[in-house]
């Protein structure tokens, strides 16, 4: 990920409901890269594909920002690998075995056991969202 430019911040909340007038606000600049990653080396994007996670409002064409350093728990959002695919899903446990749970009713839980190939590449930490 290149660094991104500042960017304004306007420095007031914007009503999602009704309105409400922003009499006085503040202007700075927010360097999208300082706000979002933490940790430079360990971050890296990629591009979503897919709808198993439109319940909490990551879609397909989409860009997550994962960091790799964070140590997944239970309920992180993760990307992983399993038997060879890359699958982004939330992380619970169940039993003591991994269960891979999609945001999307019509996709089944997937119980990871021992004999599958399973690897966390790291924790989302950020969605980018474009609307034009």
């Amino acid at each position: 990920m290149s660094e991104l430019d500042n960017v304004i911040f306007l420095d007031t909340k914007v009503s999602a409901g009704f309105p409400s007038p922003a009499d006085d606000f503040v202007s700075f600049d927010l360097n999208l890269h300082d706000y979002i990653v933490n940790n430079p080396i360990s971050t890296f994007c990629i591009r979503v594909t897919g709808d198993s996670m439109i319940n909490i409002g990551i879609f397909s064409g989409d860009i997550l920002i994962i960091d790799k350093s964070i140590k997944p728990r239970k309920n992180h959002i993760i990307l992983a690998v399993l038997d060879g695919e890359f699958l982004l899903k939330r992380l619970n446990f169940q039993e003591g075995n991994v269960v891979l749970k999609a945001e999307n009713k019509y996709y089944q839980p997937i119980f990871v056991n021992r004999n599958r190939d399973f690897k966390v590449w790291g924790v989302v930490i950020a969605s980018i969202k474009k609307f034009l």
